[in-house]
């Protein structure tokens, strides 16, 4: 059985930058699930990511579509969304939806984003180097 976890807009940033997440993405013994929400996230850095990458943008968006992640919209996760506003609006209003994917999971959340540990609330938190191999 996979081991399912939720991943945040950096981890993805990082691993299209050529960082250590896109080798862990590919192992097989895990199953990435994000939003939609993050992926636009993703999307507004591409310009960023291609200027430090030297990789064309065109390139950087095909290549989005090769990474092994589940997307999920908004109405999967929607009954999580007051839940996931109350513990982070005040720190990030921006990590609100993947803290509510991650509610409805109920699982694992990696993310480089210090802004979760501020959080009143236990989140079962990874960071990049609790999954390095």
């Amino acid at each position: 059985m996979k081991i399912r976890i939720v991943i945040d807009a950096n981890i993805i940033i990082s691993a299209l930058l050529g960082g250590k997440p896109r080798f862990i993405l590919f192992d097989t013994k895990f199953e990435f699930i994000t939003s939609d929400f993050t992926l636009r996230e993703v999307e507004k850095y591409i310009p960023l990511i291609s200027r430090k990458s030297g990789v064309l943008e065109e390139e950087i968006k095909r290549g989005m579509f090769f990474l092994p992640l589940k997307v999920v919209s908004h109405d999967y996760y929607k009954d999580y969304i007051k839940q996931a506003e109350e513990l982070i609006k005040e720190i990030d209003k921006d990590d609100i939806d993947i803290l509510a994917l991650y509610l409805k999971e109920k699982t694992f959340l990696w993310s480089q984003d210090k802004d979760f540990e501020k959080v009143k609330f236990k989140i079962n938190l990874l960071k990049t180097e609790d999954l390095v191999l």
